[in-house]
């Protein structure tokens, strides 16, 4: 069937998922595949952590200003720039012969994620009315959610061929996306938009992330005064990040967001929560894997319980904040991923898969009970014209966590198996840094977050809210790791 003016926003509507789709495998199937990886390229565990975190940091840096040139430059336009860049790292990281061509292909894949995670749904909200966007809405979360669930599985059957397959199934992917969105999607812009990119802001974010990661990454390999001196540099120009952002007209973070109360406890959940989600999706296929000596396919099997709740819980998101707020819902959510991450501290080479599936389980429960409820307490609180900013940062809170909190849990990892622990006790010992940051983050949600006054479905989707409004934060809405 071609594309006509009547269909037009339908295959807008698949272009788009078909990015979404890839972004949400991505975040499962290159974590399953990481012992294969070591193996094949002969990868340092330095190494490993860098193929994961190379992609997180460059999507952190870059995905609020992706979504502004969007704004700037027509949203069709560089959505289909992510695209391309997605298929060249793809194409890089499958025929990669050793750790460095791996890790510069998944920072070209990062370029390539960022304008799509930021710009996928701003192509939907464009050609769906008002009144037809909830039904957009539930088609776009539910290939996510799909994506997200079937991702352990998906990726444990396609490295039992080889781990490139994960990266060379993109393609037929890619451009089939490409392709729709080329002929089907309308051009778009913000006219408000301006015509300022704060390039001195991602300069020294850019080298303030990258450096107190790689001092994280590398704590254990280099010498304690060259980890110093990249810590300080890094701290210095995160330093150097916050004062420009209070000086230039448009920030990459507006960092008053956060004296929003419910916006503040949202962010740290999401913080929290996805570091811990990347933490726990980077260790546990490789204990599954190496320790237990699991074929990946039996690891995502094992492991799918993490992911597939989602598909149950998040669909009635919507009546269980009307019914319990959101304050009550996220918290109840972070107690679960907290005490599914005290029983994985429990972990030992010989460990029962039941005390994997309870650790697993309520993890997952806890994603699915917080993610929804999440973006709607930290929107619902924002005033109209900072919703697209504060979508932005939100989506970068949410990326910029797996990158660090990867880092941290590896330098303690490497520390403790350093120090003679075998890799089961390492792993267990790590997770205590998710546990804490976990802690922290339920803290902050249950003091900060504060439920509308009148509780009930995402207040984007609820009633008929301006098209403009929808456009610049429901991309942000829910199921992004």
């Amino acid at each position: 069937m071609g594309i006509t003016d009547a269909n037009r926003k339908w295959w807008t509507l698949a272009g788009a998922c078909a990015g979404l789709f890839l972004l949400m495998l991505d975040s499962t199937v290159v974590a399953l595949a990481l012992p294969a990886i070591r193996h094949d390229v002969d990868a340092s565990a330095e190494g490993l952590q860098w193929v994961m975190n190379g992609y997180l940091l460059t999507i952190a840096v870059l995905v609020v200003t992706a979504g502004r040139l969007g704004d700037m430059f027509g949203r069709k336009r560089v959505f289909l720039f992510g695209m391309v860049f997605f298929a060249i790292g793809s194409v890089v990281s499958g025929a990669a012969g050793d750790q460095d061509a791996l890790i510069l292909g998944r920072v070209l894949q990062g370029v390539g994620a960022a304008p799509m995670l930021s710009l996928s749904l701003a192509l939907v909200c464009n050609v769906f009315p008002g009144s037809e966007q909830p039904r957009a809405l539930g088609i776009w979360a539910a290939v996510s959610a799909v994506a997200l669930a079937i991702g352990p599985l998906a990726g444990g059957l396609l490295i039992e061929i080889d781990w490139r397959v994960i990266f060379w199934m993109n393609l037929p992917v890619s451009v089939l996306g490409i392709a729709i969105t080329l002929a089907a999607a309308p051009e778009s812009t913000d006219p408000e938009a301006g015509d300022r990119i704060d390039w001195p802001g991602l300069a020294a974010l850019s080298v303030g992330l990258t450096a107190v990661v790689l001092a994280l990454v590398q704590a254990d390999a280099w010498s304690a005064g060259a980890v110093i001196a990249l810590a300080v540099i890094g701290l210095l120009a995160l330093g150097a990040f916050w004062a420009i952002e209070h000086r230039v007209h448009a920030p990459i973070v507006e960092f008053d967001l956060f004296r929003n109360g419910p916006y503040f406890g949202a962010s740290a959940a999401a913080f929290a929560l996805v570091g811990a989600y990347w933490a726990v999706m980077f260790f546990q296929p490789q204990y599954l894997q190496d320790v237990r000596g699991h074929s990946p396919v039996l690891s995502g099997l094992m492991i799918l319980p993490v992911t597939v709740p989602m598909i149950f819980v998040s669909p009635f998101s919507g009546r269980l904040i009307g019914r319990f707020g959101a304050r009550r819902l996220m918290t109840t959510g972070m107690v679960c991923g907290l005490l599914g991450l005290l029983v994985l501290t429990r972990l030992e080479a010989d460990s029962s898969y039941l005390l994997l599936l309870v650790g697993y389980l309520l993890f997952g429960i806890a994603l699915g009970l917080v993610y929804a409820p999440m973006s709607t307490a930290a929107m619902a609180a924002m005033p109209a014209d900072k919703a697209g900013i504060a979508s932005g940062v939100l989506a970068m809170d949410r990326v910029l966590a797996g990158a660090v909190a990867l880092a941290a849990t590896g330098a303690v990892f490497h520390a403790l198996l350093g120090a003679d622990h075998s890799f089961a006790a390492s792993v267990a010992g790590s997770t205590w840094v998710a546990v804490a940051l976990t802690t922290i983050g339920t803290a902050l949600t249950w003091v900060y977050v504060r439920d509308p006054e009148k509780p009930g479905p995402d207040p984007a989707v609820a009633g008929e809210p301006e098209t403009q409004q929808l456009r610049h934060h429901m991309h942000h809405r829910r199921f992004h790791l």
